[in-house]
Parts: structure tokens; sequence; C-alpha cells
């Protein structure tokens, strides 16, 4: 009986160390984002500030990063580079199911309390929607979903430190 229950200790011990090492392993206290510049040419107005702070939103909730706009740890900055659709599951008639959104931001990091582990990096995500709707008709959902999967790329890369 004993066993079993050092054996279930050990189990419930080994997530909070799995969850702590991602988090942990983020080398700051405090972060900031600067409105990220928009440079691709069919990227909708304003969305370089939507995704700003989505990435703010995102990185309260996951991180234990606070923050502070001023003198902040961590500096993230970036350039919305590429926003574009195109077709990519063609039927037998060649016309396409789908289509595919896809978007590249370059981000820049500056650790101001570990230069070492600053970085500057593209980041590429993609949602596909049906070809038979319209894109301003589902174009909040598909940046939903690609902010979401650049924004947890983007701490994928700040927690890795390699």
């Amino acid at each position: 009986m004993k066993l079993f229950i050092y054996l279930l200790l050990l189990i419930g011990l080994q997530g909070c160390v799995s969850y702590s090492f991602v988090d942990g392993s983020i080398n700051a206290e405090t972060f900031s984002v600067s409105n990220f510049e928009e440079q691709a040419a069919n990227a909708p107005a304003g969305y370089g500030g939507q995704f700003s702070d989505f990435l703010k939103d995102f990185m309260i909730g996951r991180t234990k990063l606070k923050l502070k706009d001023l003198d902040s740890d961590i500096k993230i900055s970036g350039i919305i580079i590429s926003y574009n659709t195109n077709p990519v599951a063609l039927q037998n008639n060649e016309t396409a199911a789908l289509n595919r959104l896809k978007i590249t931001i370059k981000v820049t990091v500056i650790n101001t309390v570990n230069d070492k582990e600053s970085f500057e990096q593209n980041f590429t995500q993609f949602s596909d929607y049906s070809s038979a709707q319209d894109l301003s008709t589902v174009e909040t959902q598909l940046l939903e979903d690609i902010n979401t999967k650049i924004s947890q790329d983007i701490i994928n890369k700040l927690s890795s430190n390699w």
C-alpha cells in the first residue's frame, strides 16, 4: 500500500516538474511587446497591433512573466512579413477544395538578463478553410488559430534556451 502511495506521489510530482521546467526555464521576470509593424501588403489594417495585444494576453496567461512597458527583462518586437492565401487541396476538376491563410512574422527578442537568450527568428503558421467560404467571413477565426500557434511557438523558443 505504501508503495502505491509513493508511486502516485512520484507521478504527481513529475507533472509539476515538467510544467515548471518549461515555464521556469525563461530567465526573466518581466516582458514587453511593441506593436508589430505591418509590411505584408495583404495584411488587414491594424493586424500588427492586434497580434501584439494577442501575444501579450497569451504570454500573461501561459508564463510566469509579468507585463511591464518600460525597462522589461524581455523586449519583444516584430514585423508582419507575409500574409497570403493560396489553394491547397485540388479536386479532380482542378478546383481547390481548401484554401490556406499563411502568415509569417519576424520576431526580435532582446533578453536584457541574459543576452545569449536573445534571438531573431521568422515564425510561420497557417490555417485552412473551405474554398466555398469567403476569406472575410472566416478571417477572424483563422487569425485566432494562427495567432495562437505563433504565440505558442514564441513561448517555446523563449523557454528552450538552445
